[in-house]
C-alpha cells in the first residue's frame, strides 16, 4: 500500500489473516468470513459494522470471489468517506472486460484513477469515492468470471 497519513483509516474486505494490519502503522479494520486470528472482525463483507463515511482506504485484494461481489463495492462506498480511496486487486483470468468493470464501479460512485494491467496473473485497479451511489442491476456481476480453483 502506498504511503498514507498515520491518522489514515483503512479497511481490509477479505482480509484472510489480516497482513494488512500487521504490516502499516494506520488503524486498519479486518473483515472476512473466517476467524483467522484475533486482528480479523468476522462478517460478510457486504454488510460491515462500520458507521457509513467512516474509512479512508478500501481494499479488497483477491476478495471479490462472491457472486454477489456488486454487493460487496455498494458496502466500500457506504463506509468510505467522499474523496476516500478504493483499492482493488483481482485475478485478471476472471475479467471478461475491465472496461464494464470500470463501468460498474462508475455506477457506483467510483471515479477511476490507476489501473495496471500489466501483469499477467493480477489486475490492480485504484478507485476514488466521487459521487452517489446508483442502483446496479445485480445481472452485472456476470462480468466477473466465476474464480477457478486448480489442484496443485
Amino acid at each position: 500500500m502506498s504511503p498514507r497519513p498515520q491518522n489514515c483509516i483503512v479497511a481490509d474486505f477479505g482480509c484472510g489473516e489480516a497482513k494488512i494490519a500487521q504490516s502499516v502503522k494506520q488503524k486498519v479494520h479486518s473483515f472476512d468470513i473466517f476467524p483467522a486470528n484475533e486482528r480479523v472482525t468476522v462478517c460478510n463483507i457486504s454488510k460491515v459494522p462500520l458507521k457509513s463515511e467512516s474509512l479512508d482506504v478500501a481494499v479488497y485484494c483477491l476478495s471479490l470471489m462472491g457472486i454477489n461481489w456488486i454487493d460487496y463495492l455498494r458496502e466500500a462506498h457506504r463506509v468510505l468517506k467522499p474523496g476516500g480511496i478504493l483499492k482493488i486487486a483481482e485475478v485478471a483470468s476472471r475479467f471478461k472486460a475491465v472496461d464494464a468493470f470500470i463501468e460498474v464501479l462508475f455506477k457506483l460512485g467510483f471515479q477511476i484513477k490507476n489501473k495496471d494491467l500489466s501483469n499477467k496473473m493480477f489486475y490492480l485497479f485504484e478507485f476514488g469515492k466521487k459521487n452517489p451511489c446508483k442502483e446496479v442491476p445485480s445481472s452485472l456481476s456476470s462480468i466477473l468470471k466465476p474464480c477457478e480453483y486448480k489442484r496443485r
